[in-house]
């Protein structure tokens, strides 16, 4: 293919992913999850794709735990031919605030609202796209807009059967950028916003732990107004031990699920709409390579099917221990609706500089030869305020899905308060 020597070549001008860690389910809700492999910090585990910042993990065993999230962003958007004082600024506020309160036996009710708020008006709080992940809005300054990310209850029985019930956020698989297998979520992950603000999906989940293995079976009840279906999802995860001297630690799962569609229908229109997914994560030697990958046949009984390639590898360069310097790589293919490759670098406190973080990526879209870079600077000002100062530049064939007509750069600044 043509277009893969400019990919390789214009790779290393990255462009970062970034968002705070995240206390696992099992740190939640109790279980024990499937041993992971022993791999390099991926990007979830350096602050840069987790579902929620470090201040919604319940930090003691209080009964009730009150907190949350401020951020504070500022964005210019640059365009062709418009002069810099013309340019399009946008002003996102988002609180999001939780309630976690810890019952006997376990069991455990959370909650957490989201709310957003540009006085601009030019960003909308919903979702968009890559370059602008809130949408454009209507110019109105009182477009405050609060949605409930999160309604749970947890329980269990005798601490080997664990359900959770209501709106809830889970993200499966093993890809880091796309997950094809990610059956749940009516809309795609968007990698370059600080956490996941995708709504929970409501459903009721039983998760089934046993030794390396993990059970999943949810039955999810549909949500009024949004794409998300009802149906049957299962999942089941297996982690291994690997061949001495020639593999490492892996886990493999295998998913699917079965959506109920509105009206009279058969077996067989249940099954033009199932989908089944695999994917595995594999250490080999400093590497851990992973694939993910799915099909499902569409209403025209045309199969459709996607997958996700990456490795990612970690090296230290110096003697302390945060001089690291750890690389990701992804490729995407969903057929002719899309292909991308993603390329990531990600140094935290390089040299001597303490509180100093850089993480710089760069997607490229193969059908259409568009791209785009963007990198983040991040600064830790104390264990609860964080900060980051961010540029993103589009590249390739204007009219692509990573470079709109008139689209040149996206400059912006973020500001984060856990309390």
């Amino acid at each position: 293919m043509r277009t893969l020597p400019l990919f390789l070549a214009l790779a290393l001008s990255v462009v970062p992913l970034f968002a705070a860690e995240r206390a696992s389910e099992a740190d939640l809700f109790g279980g024990t999850p499937a041993a992971p492999a022993s791999t390099p910090a991926t990007l979830d585990e350096q602050g840069l794709g987790g579902a929620s910042p470090k201040g919604f993990a319940p930090a003691s065993d209080d009964h009730l735990q009150i907190g949350g999230n401020l951020a504070i962003q500022g964005d210019v958007f640059l365009r062709h031919d418009v002069p810099l004082k013309d340019s399009t600024a946008s002003n996102p506020n988002l609180l999001f605030l939780y309630a976690d309160s810890k019952l006997d036996n376990d069991a455990r009710v959370f909650a957490k609202l989201r709310l957003f708020l540009d006085p601009t008006g030019t960003s909308g709080g919903a979702s968009g796209n890559l370059s602008n992940p809130y949408g454009s809005g209507a110019g109105a300054s009182d477009n405050l807009k609060v949605s409930l990310q999160e309604l749970k209850l947890s329980a269990n029985i005798d601490k080997k059967l664990f359900f959770t019930f209501g709106r809830q956020k889970v993200k499966y698989g093993a890809a880091k950028f796309f997950n094809p297998t990610d059956f749940l979520n009516s809309q795609p992950l968007n990698f370059f916003l600080p956490s996941d603000e995708r709504p929970g999906v409501d459903m009721v989940k039983a998760h089934l732990p046993s030794g390396t293995a993990n059970l999943y079976a949810v039955g999810m009840v549909g949500t009024a107004g949004t794409t998300n279906p009802s149906g049957g999802y299962f999942r089941g995860e297996l982690g291994y031990d690997g061949i001495e001297g020639f593999l490492g630690a892996g886990e493999i799962a295998l998913s699917g699920i079965l959506p109920r569609t509105q009206g009279p229908q058969t077996l067989f229109d249940l099954a033009r709409i199932a989908k089944a997914g695999f994917d595995i994560s594999q250490e080999l030697g400093d590497l851990d390579f992973y694939f993910e990958g799915a099909a499902g046949q569409a209403d025209n009984g045309d199969w459709k099917m996607a997958g996700s390639l990456g490795a990612s590898w970690q090296v230290r360069y110096a003697d302390r221990s945060s001089n690291t310097i750890s690389l990701q790589g992804e490729y995407f293919n969903a057929g002719q609706t899309a292909e991308f490759g993603v390329l990531s670098v990600f140094l935290p406190e390089p040299g001597d500089l303490k509180d100093v973080s850089f993480v710089a990526t760069s997607l490229f879209s193969f059908l259409d030869e568009s791209g785009l870079s963007r990198l983040d600077i991040l600064y830790n000002f104390t264990p609860q305020i964080n900060g980051r100062l961010y540029g993103s530049g589009h590249w390739g064939k204007v009219g692509g899905v990573l470079h709109f007509p008139g689209q040149v750069a996206e400059l912006g600044t973020r500001l984060d308060v856990n309390f």
